[in-house]
């Protein structure tokens, strides 16, 4: 019995996206695989010149990738448990630095022109598979994935969001498999990949909520089955994220490490919604009202659509059904937990996930005009697209990307790799002078993530002034040593004015762009 059900397991490899690949022909993917050609020599273009994009978070996910490799477990720069992300990220770049032996800065350009690559493939394979299609409706929409600039900041940078949205993606394929046989293997396969989805971003929740509502709306099972699938699905899919949970709390007595509550109401996380929303499709409005009715009529949009499925069978079983269920359940997830846990303002990188079902369900009915128009009307609908979407949007993306292109081909990806860091005063001062990390007081400072980066030594964080047992503790240590940084200064964190007040504030060296301080008590 236990093998029958691990068979399913087993068997889970590319066959089914091998197939889905070739299936409907090499011809009719050559255009795929052409637009994924050009994704692939993007991405190494942008990060020609000083490599990939570094952000703190892309810190924590290198640091516990090679930590896992040194034998230290899931650690972070700190030498604590990683908590605050799930875990299958880290593993993922341990497993590629295990295979090839660089080391993940070194990989991630090619790793990640590979991941955007085929992120851009199967969009054309699903595409390829939509209701109604023509070749330039297909070329076309490949044409403004393979140029978006939100696409294209996410594969420069070291994110967890590069392989989370690869991850929708073949769930969108395996999902449609199961669909269209509900095999009880076909839905242990996409109950896995919702898994591994799951663990890799907490967001991919919204995959597994998206099969659930999926599966409850299907009326060709019953409600035994539905039961049973839902239950299977779901137990499958939160397996390994509950697994992580648990180990962070045996870890560290918290399940997602420490979080502030939002801050942020939720009329002003729609604004920043249709702000990005609005971005994507190079719309020129301003104004927060604007926003907020753009984001609502996209939300009721897909809403009708989805319900309208509903009674539409034919149209139920769909990979466009399945992208608006995402689309939908994703942006309410986005938006809800803006709200109640803070985040960043909502941006492109949070949103990211929705852009490619955006781009295809409000396109995907274009092709169905063919069949109710003349064929003089209907050149003339093709001309409006292909000037509106190639002349406008297209040409849009190309001047943004432009415009990046040489920004980035001159000073670097922003981050710890752009030359104001990698040339930092402060950080080539550290770099030659080691000896500084062997002082026997505890080392702080305002972007612990570069120092770790700079020179590969860990520090403390400066703690953020809402959690008061860390200032608590900070303000008992003495003495202690500060290393401060005047670039990208984080206004949650305490901040010199505020540390003069608890602490005497001596300055050892100072620098054009930072300082070193060594801090006593009063």
């Amino acid at each position: 019995m236990i093998l029958k059900f691990l068979n399913p397991v087993r068997k889970l490899n590319c066959n089914l996206l091998f197939k889905k690949m070739f299936s409907t022909g090499f011809k009719r993917n050559i255009d795929s695989l052409i637009a994924a050609t050009i994704g692939f020599v993007l991405i190494l273009l942008f990060t020609q010149h000083g490599g990939i994009g570094i952000s703190p978070d892309s810190i924590a996910y290198t640091s516990a990738a090679r930590n896992l490799l040194a034998g230290h477990g899931f650690t972070d720069y700190t030498d604590n448990p990683l908590v605050i992300f799930p875990l299958f990220y880290p593993t993922f770049l341990a497993v590629v630095m295990l295979v090839f032996q660089f080391d993940v800065i070194q990989l991630a350009p090619y790793l990640n022109a590979l991941l955007f690559a085929t992120t851009i493939f199967l969009s054309g394979i699903i595409i390829e598979k939509f209701k109604y299609k023509t070749n330039l409706y297909k070329r076309i929409i490949l044409a403004i994935i393979t140029l978006s600039p939100s696409l294209l900041e996410i594969y420069t940078m070291l994110w967890s969001e590069t392989l989370f949205i690869l991850f929708t993606l073949i769930f969108v394929l395996y999902f449609h498999k199961y669909l269209l046989t509900h095999r009880f293997s076909a839905l242990i396969k996409v109950a896995i990949i919702g898994a591994m989805a799951f663990d890799t971003r907490y967001a991919g929740i919204t995959l597994i909520a998206t099969g659930v509502l999926i599966m409850f709306f299907d009326k060709n099972l019953s409600w035994r089955k539905k039961a049973e699938h839902i239950l299977v699905f779901g137990s499958i899919g939160v397996s390994l994220v509950v697994i992580n949970l648990l180990r962070n709390v045996v870890s560290v007595g918290l399940a997602t490490g420490m979080r502030q509550k939002g801050i942020t109401p939720l009329i002003k996380n729609l604004e920043y919604s249709g702000n990005v929303l609005s971005n994507w499709f190079s719309i020129q409005f301003t104004g927060s009202v604007f926003f907020e009715i753009l984001a609502l009529a996209v939300m009721i949009f897909f809403v009708y659509y989805f319900v309208k499925n509903i009674n539409h069978w034919k149209s139920y079983y769909t990979y466009e059904n399945i992208a608006v269920s995402f689309f939908i359940i994703y942006v309410l997830f986005i938006v809800l937990s803006s709200t109640f846990s803070r985040y960043e303002p909502i941006n492109n990188r949070l949103l990211a996930p929705a852009f490619l079902p955006l781009l295809w369900i409000s396109t995907c009915q274009i092709p169905k005009w063919r069949r109710y128009v003349s064929h003089k009307q209907l050149n003339l609908i093709l001309l409006v697209f292909i000037i509106g979407i190639s002349g406008v949007l297209i040409g849009s993306y190309f001047a943004i990307n432009r415009e990046n292109m040489s920004f980035m081909q001159e000073t670097g990806i922003p981050g710890y790799n752009e030359d104001t860091w990698q040339k930092s005063n402060i950080g080539n001062y550290l770099q030659k002078h080691p000896e500084i990390f062997k002082n026997d007081s505890i080392i702080y400072s305002n972007h612990s993530q570069a120092v770790y980066f700079l020179t590969g030594n860990s520090v403390d964080g400066l703690p953020e002034r809402v959690y008061k047992g860390e200032v608590a503790d900070f303000k008992d240590e003495d003495p202690c040593i500060l290393i401060w940084f005047n670039l990208d200064l984080n206004p949650d964190l305490l901040n010199l004015r505020e540390i003069r007040k608890f602490k005497k504030v001596k300055r050892i060296h100072t620098f054009s762009d930072g300082a070193i301080f060594r801090l006593e008590n009063k």
